[in-house]
């Protein structure tokens, strides 16, 4: 991986925050109205569903309705403090600090030998939320079902969220390390946990979403 997860501080930086807002915004507040309900989900749902050609009433229909309603429900109890049935910036970002102080504290009782052996992206763990959204997100982009996500993938999927091709395209060439390692399923969820956590602008996985810049 091309860079560490730099968790120094406890607090998360605005680097991090910058990264947290671009895919609060991007992926999930599909609907644009600066907060995250049922029916940014509802959406998304659709999206996959239209993008992948899965009609009402087949089985991958029914277990992506599943699936995003399980994301749904498990996010909202993480984040929505008030209740409302929407999560708003403030509440995303207080949630992933919450994430983020429970991960310094766990990695801060490590022994410095432990540190050293530890994988730097499974230093800290993911909400399963969000296991399950990265699993999603995998299968969006590999839209062959091969296992593997490909610069065609990548860019035709990116695309749906306005990401240009060109930048799409670069950072594909960014986090493949010049085509040279694949990006099947087990890659894309370490990538995936360094752009949640990573506090090092040098981290491969910062460029999974087609973004070549979050200062």
């Amino acid at each position: 991986m091309g860079g560490t997860l730099g968790l120094v501080k406890p607090e998360l930086s605005q680097f991090q925050k910058n990264k947290l807002l671009h895919e609060f915004h991007t992926f999930f507040d599909l609907n644009k109205d600066g907060a995250l309900e049922w029916r940014d989900f509802d959406l998304a749902r659709q999206k996959i569903c239209a993008l992948s050609g899965w009609k009402i009433g087949t089985d991958k229909f029914m277990r992506t309705q599943e699936l995003f309603v399980e994301i749904w429900r498990r996010l909202s109890d993480e984040a929505d403090e008030n209740n409302d049935g929407k999560v708003t910036e403030d509440e995303w970002l207080k949630m992933w600090e919450m994430f983020h102080k429970e991960g310094f504290k766990k990695n801060e009782r490590k022994t410095d030998k432990e540190k050293r052996e530890m994988d730097k992206v499974e230093a800290y763990d993911l909400p399963d939320w969000l296991k399950r959204y990265i699993e999603y997100k995998f299968n969006l982009y590999d839209r062959t079902g091969d296992g593997v996500i490909d610069v065609d993938e990548f860019e035709y999927v990116l695309g749906d969220f306005g990401v240009s091709c060109k930048d799409a395209r670069a950072c594909f060439l960014i986090f493949s390390m010049n085509h040279e390692k694949k990006i099947n399923l087990e890659y894309f969820k370490e990538l995936s946990s360094e752009y949640y956590r990573a506090d090092d602008p040098g981290a491969l996985g910062n460029f999974i979403t087609g973004r070549l810049d979050f200062s």
